[in-house]
């Protein structure tokens, strides 16, 4: 199967090691006139670390000791033609990913001629680096304020009942895994962190966590890989840096039997169905485009037969998690169509894997995925998050190079790959008494 009508996104990234377990990355894409640098850390999913380390990049990202009150700082940024700080914490597979980003205009649109890229990583880097510090620990009211606001991030995952459901089955399929960790941590570990536990989290991270810094956007970068040498050569260059835990994913074990578990969740209107499957398949792009076929996009057969044909859910259509070799499908769906909306998912698996679906439909998988890596391009945050997950993958390319891992997927694969997906949980939420 080739691929085709795939325009020229020759990104290649430039990667250089500048500490042990601590890389400086950058891809320059002239159609762009900001730039993004992003500071990562890459950690083991921990339940008894999570929260402390989901804390971090919050608090990081808005703590610079040139700038000790947070106006100031915000002031700094604005002066800086409005560059924006921000975070983020995930999980991929097993992993927890911390980031500290710096979003600027690229020196080259500055009306005076300012040099926006040296200050603002100088900037990000005394955040990761040089934070505020009140006797050698975060300041307490500093530390409070993230606290709340983890908190409350934790606790609205409930409003979004499809997500909510789509976590609370995930926790089912990988019990016991890593994976299974929330990677905001818990509402009670998060209740419990002090300014002194939030230190030595800290310190324990710098010396032991991967660290990617990667850079995106229409600049070179070179000011922003010398900056992070001097600014972070302290950290970085530390003895106990050579200990680096590694972070991998382990693909989840099939249950022996089917785990089915109904939660109820009171003045819940429309219920929420998961089928979680797993297979042993190492073949990606084929679980990519099987997906696809049978859930991923509004041309496969659960939205076209389910939903469309049959009416038997509101939504439906599935995602997988290569990194932990997991499909899941999500539906939201009426209680009395419970039973046979996931009779029929069931039987549309069945079609795929005796090989009853068309080339049309074949095709129609290949470019959807297709276009979702075209979009790569579309923005930094999507750009630099493509070379997280690359990276962690230990398969480095840009996405036109990427997209040819799809190139040789034939008909035989995607039914070879369809009949190692195996039913290992089913999930409901559905509505209950007040």
């Amino acid at each position: 199967m080739k691929t085709k009508g795939f325009l020229n996104m020759d990104n290649p990234l430039k990667r250089e090691k500048i500490a042990d377990g601590a890389h400086f990355s950058s891809v320059t894409d002239p159609r762009f006139k900001f730039n993004r640098i992003t500071f990562g850390f890459f950690v083991p999913l921990d339940e008894e670390k999570a929260s402390l380390y989901a804390l971090l990049p919050r608090l990081l990202s808005r703590n610079n000791a040139e700038f000790p009150k947070s106006k100031d700082f915000n002031n700094y940024l604005a002066s800086l033609y409005n560059a924006k700080s921000d975070f983020e914490v995930a999980g991929i597979g097993d992993t927890q990913i911390l980031g500290v980003s710096m979003n600027f205009m690229d020196d080259g649109y500055a009306l005076h001629g300012e040099k926006i890229t040296a200050a603002a990583a100088n900037a990000l880097f005394g955040c990761i680096f040089n934070p505020v510090l009140e006797k050698g620990l975060f300041p307490a009211k500093d530390v409070e304020l993230c606290k709340r606001e983890q908190i409350e991030a934790i606790e609205a995952e409930i409003n979004e009942k499809s997500t909510y459901a789509a976590n609370q089955a995930k926790r089912i399929l990988c019990e016991g895994e890593p994976a299974a960790v929330n990677p905001l941590g818990t509402v009670e570990r998060t209740r419990e962190i002090t300014p002194k536990a939030l230190i030595e989290a800290c310190t324990e991270l710098y010396s032991k966590a991967q660290i990617e810094i990667i850079c995106a956007g229409c600049n070179d970068f070179s000011d922003a890989l010398r900056i992070a040498k001097s600014v972070g050569g302290g950290v970085l260059d530390d003895p106990q840096r050579k200990n680096i835990t590694p972070c991998e994913s382990a693909y989840s074990p099939l249950k022996s039997a089917v785990a089915e578990k109904t939660e109820k969740l009171p003045l819940l209107n429309q219920s929420k169905m998961v089928l979680g499957f797993k297979t042993d398949s190492r073949n990606r792009a084929a679980i990519s485009l099987m997906n696809n076929l049978y859930g991923g996009t509004l041309s496969s057969k659960l939205f076209l037969n389910v939903r469309e044909r049959l009416s038997l859910c509101y939504t439906c259509w599935s995602r997988v998690s290569k990194e932990k070799g997991i499909m899941y499908v999500r539906c939201g769906v009426g209680e009395d169509n419970i039973e046979k909306a996931k009779a029929e998912i069931l039987a549309q698996l069945e079609l795929v894997k005796a090989g009853d679906f068309t080339d049309d439909e074949l095709n129609s998988a290949l470019l959807f995925e297709q276009n979702n890596i075209k979009t790569v391009n579309d923005s930094l945050a999507s750009l630099t998050w493509w070379y997280f997950t690359r990276i962690y993958s230990q398969e480095i390319k840009p996405p036109e190079e990427f997209l040819k891992n799809y190139d040789n997927i034939t008909r035989e694969d995607i039914i070879t790959t369809a009949k190692t997906m195996n039913l290992d949980t089913f999930y409901i939420l559905s509505g209950g008494d007040e």
